[in-house]
């Protein structure tokens, strides 16, 4: 099955050079019946985020309709 996601960043903090980012994410996960399950995890990148993204829509075992994942910068 194949997921449609949308990406999107963030940004809580003002930018501040010597502060390493935290490389963490917001997942939503989208279903059919108008149900969402919202997540946080961290990746190292958009690519890793959306992996793990997939893994968790699809162990919710729904009727998923699209996953959101926001990167909190």
């Amino acid at each position: 099955m194949t997921t449609s996601t949308q990406t999107s960043v963030i940004k809580t903090r003002p930018y501040n050079r010597g502060r390493r980012s935290q490389n963490l994410y917001n997942v939503v996960v989208n279903a059919e019946d108008g149900n969402y399950q919202e997540f946080e995890i961290e990746a190292s990148s958009f690519a890793e985020a959306e992996s793990k993204a997939n893994d968790i829509a699809h162990e919710t075992m729904t009727d998923i309709t699209y996953v959101e994942i926001y990167k909190i910068a």
